[in-house]
């Protein structure tokens, strides 16, 4: 009984270990030797009907006198009595867009790939600058050594697009529970030109979801590879890039989201940068 007992836990160790190594750490996956560097952020926006639907409450539990705001930058609505506080909530936020930048290469031979994609409404196809290198120099420039911020946005060019959604993965798709996603292809024209695929996709996967992004970002990274290659490009993009967001409604970034970076090699394999 205990020898079998002994069997028993070894071969549950086996398949946990199996398990973490696969859909968690994603051994499996071949790694790059380029470096790459990147910075994101988030835009919320908040949806004026739930304001409305607070000021009304405030109105009816303390009179016509209740004087509701809602600040904009704080996110917060707040409501007054002759100036008086009386309430103080957080504002009910809906995630907009992921915006930021990839810096992606070698030592001195490196691509500048700024993005902003609201996955619901993903940028025009030849859309030039996207971000812009005013808004990197404002956020970022004290980060990002000034030779990648020395160019023009028309450097920056979003070529194709493609929108994600739980139906297009079949059963597993559904497990994913998608808002919204898209995947553009970016071409970078300046000093190191090459081009990347960066997605963004948006899921109801707080909490479970976490553990598992690394394996679910390479597997969707890689389904939309094969979506763009379906639109007639000759070539995979040099690289690709996953933002996915799995916990859209916490409010730091980190929390919010994780990212991971591929280099695409010509046979559309994905290999894991740093």
């Amino acid at each position: 009984m205990q020898f079998r007992l002994k069997w028993l836990i070894v071969i549950t160790i086996a398949l946990v270990a199996v398990v973490v190594g696969e859909f968690i750490l994603d051994l499996r996956a071949p790694r790059s030797a380029l470096r790459q560097m990147h910075a994101i952020t988030t835009t919320l926006s908040v949806r004026t009907a739930d304001y409305n639907a607070f000021e009304a409450a405030m109105e009816k539990k303390y009179g016509p006198k209740a004087a509701s705001i809602l600040d904009l930058h704080s996110s917060r609505m707040t409501t007054r009595i002759d100036g008086k506080l009386v309430e103080d909530r957080p504002a009910p936020t809906w995630f907009s867009d992921a915006r930021g930048f990839f810096l992606v290469g070698t030592e001195g031979h490196a691509s500048t790939f700024p993005f902003a994609i609201d996955p619901a409404k993903p940028p025009e196809f030849g859309q030039q600058g996207g971000l812009g290198v005013g808004f990197l120099k404002t956020r970022w420039g004290n980060r990002l050594p000034a030779k990648y911020l020395d160019f023009d946005d028309r450097e920056v060019v979003t070529d194709t697009c493609v929108t994600v959604s739980s139906s297009d993965f079949g059963w597993p798709g559904q497990l994913l529970f998608i808002r919204s996603g898209a995947f553009c292809v970016q071409f970078w024209k300046g000093s190191s030109p090459g081009s990347m695929l960066i997605g963004v996709v948006v899921t109801e996967g707080d909490p479970w979801m976490r553990p598992f992004t690394r394996r679910l970002c390479r597997w969707l990274t890689s389904k939309a590879l094969g979506r763009i290659a379906a639109t007639d490009r000759e070539v995979p993009p040099d690289y690709a890039a996953c933002v996915l967001v799995d916990r859209p409604d916490r409010p730091a970034v980190s929390e919010k989201l994780q990212s991971y970076v591929y280099e695409v090699r010509r046979d559309a394999t994905l290999a894991t940068m740093n």
